[in-house]
């Protein structure tokens, strides 16, 4: 075979290297084809002949090792120098010439399912995705692959993983934790609220649950712990449901006496409230044996409680203090929760209304209440009337005895304890014997401050009247039918006891308060010798 001139060679390499269409095979044109394709073609610059194919800079060389060489390949000498040609089924895979065309390998294939592939940088700056790598058949010798530029992109951008669904924002908790019992029915329309005890005896930890109820439409509620004297320990703002306390109100915990918990609508206190009260035993009480002046006999007076004394500069006091055992300590057991109430006292005189003091003497409070509920003081009569002293001061009017003699009770004994509710006109303490823890059923109603201030301290006091005094004086003048003990001609009579709802307590008021009591009437009865 002759070799091809220089000027065809020169002519045929540019054609190539830019994908145009070549003969099939080059080995095979003819002297005269060559001479006519000489004498056609334009003259052209002298070109290098182009050296074996070798890997290209790593800016635009493919991943591939090696570029594999199409089995139709030609070589052919030119000026002593061979050149390795491909056929027209790999001119695509050529290289690239300084202006190439887009070729049809540098579309995106498939991307692969199992692993993520290579990341490779374009000559704009924007991150593709290589093809998959290719074995080529070892045909020409393996070159080193060329390290990434520093620049390049390390994570795709076209393909990036879907954004993580957003997440919502929590929902804001009610102010007051409340627990939605299904068993709580709304009020019907127009029915204010209403405030109730879920349990009547909780443990020391809790929980301390109280019952809200209201129509479906309502307004803003709020309960308010108030202390003895009316002073607001907590407010807290609550839905219709059974509400914790004790977390809520830090007071609670912390108080030994008893609570007052009023519901408020928009502010404005809604029925009864409740009365919580910590289950606490009395102290021990300190007594020494006196001599009473009014009689000259002798009796037991309280001087003490606890470690306390009443009154230290006593001499009595003084000289018994060293003797006294060591008190033990007063825990809080529990607490009792139960709605405030009022006692109607419906005598044949008239009517009462009692207020009570759980705070001054809770255990005695609840003996009470315990027998005005079970109709234990129903039918019962005021068995002694003492309207006046020896020192002629308005004393007491003395009740609840089933026997009617003044030496009945219910069948057990009631403790004493140190009620600070200091005797006034319609004040209620509870009568005794010597002893002290010797009460029962038995209560008296004190007709003055001036009578009975020297009772304070030594008979326990719970309870105050809020209305009835014209009644309580009509008791007081009942005519006497023995001066000894006081007893009536025709004794009064307590035709039953009802008790009903306590009155509202706001903020800044006296849960104590009571109405100025008037004057009593002048007493037409002289004084018994007794008194207790």
């Amino acid at each position: 075979m002759r070799p091809l001139p220089a000027v065809l060679l020169a002519l045929a390499l540019p054609l190539l290297a830019t994908g145009c269409d070549a003969p099939e095979r080059v080995g095979d044109t003819s002297p005269a084809e060559a001479s006519a394709a000489s004498a056609a073609a334009p003259a052209a610059p002298a070109t290098k002949p182009t050296p074996v194919p070798r890997a290209r800079d790593s800016s635009t060389a493919s991943p591939r090792s090696a570029r594999s060489i199409s089995s139709h390949e030609t070589a052919v000498t030119a000026s002593g120098t061979e050149a390795t040609m491909r056929s027209r089924g790999a001119a695509a895979d050529a290289p690239p010439a300084p202006r190439p065309k887009k070729s049809p390998a540098a579309t995106r294939p498939p991307r692969p399912t199992l692993e993520e592939p290579p990341i490779e940088t374009t000559r704009a700056g924007v991150a593709k995705v290589a093809p998959p790598v290719e074995t080529a058949p070892p045909v020409a010798p393996a070159t080193e692959p060329t390290a990434a530029p520093s620049d390049a992109r390390t994570e795709p951008v076209a393909d990036a993983a879907p954004a993580a669904e957003p997440t919502p924002d929590p929902v804001p908790p009610e102010p007051t934790p409340v627990r939605h019992d299904p068993e709580i029915e709304p009020l019907a329309p127009g029915t204010p609220p209403e405030l109730g005890a879920t349990r009547g005896v909780a443990r020391p930890t809790g929980p301390v649950e109280v019952r809200v109820r209201a129509a479906e439409s309502h307004g803003a509620l709020a309960l308010q712990l108030l202390d003895r004297t009316g002073r607001a320990i907590e407010t807290v703002t609550v839905a219709p449901g059974s509400v914790d306390l004790l977390p809520l109100a830090p007071g609670l915990a912390k108080s030994t006496e008893t609570i007052w918990v009023q519901l408020l609508e928009d502010g404005r206190a809604i029925g009864a409230p409740l009365w919580i009260t910590p289950l606490r035993a009395a102290p021990p009480v300190r007594t020494v044996r006196s001599i009473r002046a009014s009689n000259q006999q002798p009796y037991q007076r309280v001087v003490g409680w606890g470690d306390r004394a009443l009154d230290p500069n006593d001499a009595e006091t003084a000289a018994t203090m060293p003797t006294w055992s060591p008190a033990d300590p007063v825990v809080t057991a529990g607490y009792r929760v139960e709605p405030a109430v009022e006692a109607l006292m419906h005598t044949s005189d008239g009517d009462m209304r009692v207020g009570f003091a759980p705070d001054a003497a809770p255990a005695t409070v609840e003996n009470f209440l315990r027998l005005a509920r079970s109709g234990f003081y129903d039918g019962t009569i005021f068995h002694r009337v003492v309207p006046l002293d020896r020192e002629g001061r308005p004393f007491v009017v003395q009740g609840g005895d089933p026997t009617g003699t003044g030496d009945g009770g219910p069948g057990w004994n009631l403790a004493l304890e140190p009620s600070d509710l200091k005797h006034d006109r319609g004040v209620l303490g509870m009568a005794r014997g010597d002893d002290p823890h010797s009460a029962g059923s038995q209560f008296y109603i004190s007709l003055s401050r001036e009578g009975t201030a020297r009772l304070d301290a030594q008979y326990c006091t719970f309870a105050f009247m809020l209305e009835g005094f014209d009644t309580l004086d009509r008791i007081a003048q009942s005519e006497i039918g023995d001066a000894a003990t006081g007893r009536p001609r025709t004794p009064p009579r307590i035709e039953r006891m009802e008790l009903v709802p306590a009155r509202p307590c706001a903020a800044g008021s006296d849960p104590h308060a009571r109405p100025s009591a008037p004057e009593p009437a002048a007493a037409v009865s002289p004084a018994p010798t007794g008194e207790r």
